[in-house]
């Protein structure tokens, strides 16, 4: 007869299959046990543990690993790992970021499906929505629809910071510190996007004199002085003399608004809505894009929708044959303050098939829209203009 071994005995055999199996779901535990608990766990702590766990790994991987052994080490690494976080207390401060981080991806999930903001780039949609707009000083000579009243001067530093407030207006006055060069190539004069809604452009003079100023680099030419800067579409080199004004105005940013992306689950599209919608499809918008920019989004005013006949007759919109009753078109038509009525440019007739949507710019004689590039495809529409949340001095409230 066999006797049964003594458990001395056992100690000084080599692991069987059991016994390996125990000492990778002892590895395994280790590894999840550091996963969970690596903000818990000091470096001091975490090079203990790397050694026991070493010394234990090392000893399972040899031939003649006995039991003895490999028990003793187990031990010393579950020691270990229970002692690097026994003195822990939870952390307050901690707790609330995960509040915190947990309502962020709330939020988060609210943009995605049922609300989103967005910026007016340009100035497609003014008066009813300002872009991005540059009003230069009269002393700039630049002749523009849009310039700072015949009496402005740079105002003191209260009001510039009320305006910036109220209004999302920002001062700006450049001058020349010394005699030197003003270049407008790409390398000298350019525009840097900040924190994804926040355009400013630069200029630096040939003597390395640096001045920025929030805005496009098509809105800040606009501030630039025509009566030293003649042409800057074909001169990019002037030069200034020390003191000369460079540029000087202010620039008001573009409306910031909220889009409600939900509505249109419910109801279809409505002729008169200001909505937004990407250009995916609208292969005249792509095709001039850079392909790493992906998809844009555009916001106009929805002029026609699929069974519609779109007709442009200078300023008038005419809509199956009869002229635009809703509010949005006859302010556009009336032709009243910087309303242009609508102008023969590009397309100006079109007969919409299913699922085709036609979207046309307030500012018509100024915007890039359906009768330049065509229909919308339903699929591209995010949502209706909602609410504009700032600045709060222009058009603050719902988008009509």
């Amino acid at each position: 007869m066999f006797s049964k071994p003594t458990p001395a005995e056992l100690a000084e055999r080599p692991l069987d299959r059991k016994g390996r199996k125990e000492a990778r779901s002892l590895l395994s535990g280790v590894k999840k046990f550091l996963r969970y608990n690596n903000d818990l766990i000091s470096e001091e702590q975490k090079e203990k543990i790397a050694g026991k766990h070493n010394a234990f790994l090392s000893a399972f991987a040899s031939a003649d690993a006995k039991r003895k052994d490999l028990s003793a080490l187990a031990e010393e690494l579950t020691d270990t790992c229970q002692k690097s976080v026994r003195d822990y207390k939870p952390n307050a401060w901690k707790e609330n970021i995960e509040v915190i981080f947990v309502a962020v991806v709330i939020a988060m999930g609210i943009r995605a499906y049922f609300f989103q903001q967005f910026k007016i780039p340009t100035g497609s949609m003014q008066p009813t929505l300002n872009g991005i707009i540059a009003y230069p000083s009269p002393d700039m000579g630049a002749g523009l629809e849009y310039a700072a009243p015949a009496d402005y001067k740079m105002p003191g530093v209260p009001q510039r910071m009320w305006d910036q407030f109220w209004y999302g207006r920002s001062h700006v006055s450049w001058e020349a510190k010394e005699d030197d060069m003003i270049l407008l190539d790409q390398t000298h004069f350019y525009e840097k996007t900040h924190f994804v809604f926040f355009p400013r452009t630069y200029l630096i003079t040939k003597n390395g004199h640096k001045f920025s100023a929030p805005g496009t680099e098509s809105r800040i030419l606009n501030l630039l002085n025509r009566n030293v800067v003649t042409n800057p579409q074909f001169i990019k080199a002037v030069p200034v003399t020390a003191g000369t004004k460079i540029a000087e105005g202010f620039v008001d940013t573009g409306d910031q608004l909220v889009v409600n992306k939900f509505i249109y689950h419910w109801v279809k599209p409505e002729r008169n809505d200001v909505f937004v919608f990407t250009t995916t499809n609208i292969g005249y918008i792509q095709s001039g894009l850079d392909p790493r920019q992906g998809s844009q989004h555009y916001i106009k005013r929805l002029a026609g929708t699929p069974g519609d006949s779109i007709t442009i007759e200078e300023p008038r919109l005419i809509i199956n044959g009869v002229e635009a009753t809703e509010p949005g078109f006859q302010k556009v038509m009336a032709r009243e303050g910087h309303y242009p009525g609508y102008t023969n440019q590009g397309t100006t007739h079109v007969e919409l098939p299913e699922g085709a949507y036609w979207a046309l710019g307030d500012n018509s004689a100024n915007s890039s829209d359906s009768r330049v590039w065509g229909i919308v495809p339903e699929r591209n529409i995010v949502g209706r203009g909602a609410f504009v949340y700032y600045p709060f001095g222009h058009h603050f409230g719902p988008v009509h």
